[in-house]
């Protein structure tokens, strides 16, 4: 099994959310790219997509990391794993209340 994504499918886990992962090899391009979408409950509509492809000495090479959040059509784009999850950790709330597409359950959110 391909060791993508591991920290990042460790830290969905810790915070109750829910994932499924898809590959998918074009046949034209020598990039694969590996889909990982997650959510809550029956709301899996957010998505990090992986473009990678193998060197010659079958090493992974990450090309870049494109996070869509709630069905967003322009993506985060991040270079390592490592900013990805700086982000997610960063974004919890906004990510749970899916505050990027209803931006007024923020200020619900808020104590008052």
């Amino acid at each position: 099994m391909m060791p993508v994504l591991n920290r990042t499918k460790q830290w969905l886990r810790k915070n109750d959310f829910e994932y499924k992962k898809a590959y998918i090899r074009p046949m034209m391009v020598p990039e694969h790219v590996y889909v990982l979408k997650f959510g809550r409950a029956d709301h899996i509509n957010s998505r990090v997509i992986v473009k990678y492809k193998h060197s010659f000495i079958g090493r992974l090479t990450v090309k870049e990391l494109d996070l869509r959040l709630h069905g967003q059509h322009n993506p985060r784009i991040f270079a390592s794993e490592d900013d990805l999850l700086d982000y997610l950790e960063n974004h919890l709330e906004k990510i749970n209340l899916d505050a990027y597409k209803h931006p007024e359950r923020m200020s619900e959110a808020q104590p008052k």
